[in-house]
């Protein structure tokens, strides 16, 4: 595939985060989880805002009624309609005191799908929950757990297929997933090969294959849906950490990276590290369905 960096956004990021199209606004948001920020770019104008948020944020998804929320670290929140913080809709008092809200997805029938992690990155403590509607009725499901660093998910064009990402070990799984949303058959995917780093966030493009970021490893590697990799990039940055399809036709791949944890010498040998990179790699990706919140 060919692959040209089309735009690079220079808003360093300690740990970029996130990302997210909405066609309905033609804007793309992504989040610097430690700085506690959410940033907003007009698709057209490349015209960027930053928002502060009260906790760590992981992610902000739109809802199918055209509202926005967000995952703190305590819980899931409404934005209002500047994007400051609203109410809190739902908060994981289960979750332990250290753990915090990580990545998400949302499939088909707009359930949400979400992880946790261990904020210290050194315990198990980490689940995937699936939310079915953002009603009343708050239908909460922790579908799995064990997790130091849950990453991902993404749902397949068919939708009967989750996977989601164990980056501690390198792992990505598959689940397959019925009509009612029930999960089932976990099953090893994909173990990225040291050298390529670690699997942070996915997502599925037009043709059903994978896109990975990979932590540490300086770009995307992209699977078919059998696990073959088809395809690796390689970024001007170490620590890549989510991708997105957008734009009108959805023929941009964004792409969030980090510098935290990088000294001197690697930032003055990686200047782009933090920076969100616009991409053309050949083909398109597919809208992500709204959240279900009737």
């Amino acid at each position: 595939m060919p692959v040209k960096i089309i735009n690079v956004s220079r808003h360093r990021c300690s740990l970029g985060e996130g990302i997210y199209y909405s066609a309905r606004y033609n804007c793309v948001f992504w989040v610097d989880i430690k700085q506690q920020l959410l940033y907003r770019m007009d698709y057209t104008t490349k015209a960027v805002t930053a928002t502060p948020m009260p906790e760590q944020i992981g992610w902000i998804k739109e809802t199918r009624s055209g509202r926005f929320i967000v995952g703190l670290q305590s819980g899931i929140y409404w934005l209002n309609d500047d994007l400051s913080c609203g109410e809190c809709f739902l908060q994981l008092s289960d979750e332990p005191a250290g753990n915090r809200l990580n990545d998400a997805k949302t499939d088909q029938a707009g359930r949400l799908y979400f992880g946790t992690m261990d904020n210290s990155e050194t315990a198990t403590s980490g689940s995937l929950y699936q939310l079915t509607s953002l009603n009343e009725n708050r239908n909460l499901h922790k579908v799995d757990s064990g997790y130091v660093v849950s990453n991902g998910p993404a749902i397949n064009l068919a939708g009967d297929r989750l996977y989601s990402v164990s980056s501690a070990i390198r792992t990505i799984y598959t689940f397959s997933v019925d009509s009612n949303g029930q999960l089932a058959d976990k099953r090893q995917h994909i173990v990225l090969p040291a050298h390529h780093g670690y699997p942070d966030g996915i997502t599925v493009d037009s043709q059903d294959n994978l896109w990975v970021a990979c932590w540490q490893g300086h770009g995307l590697c992209c699977f078919d849906p059998a696990g073959k990799l088809i395809e690796r990039i390689v970024l001007p940055a170490p620590q890549i950490t989510n991708v997105t399809f957008g734009g009108p036709a959805y023929s941009t791949l964004f792409v969030t990276s980090a510098c935290t944890g990088m000294d001197d010498d690697a930032l003055n040998h990686y200047p782009l590290a933090g920076s969100v990179f616009e991409l053309d790699v050949g083909v398109t990706g597919v809208a992500e369905p709204r959240v279900n919140d009737n």
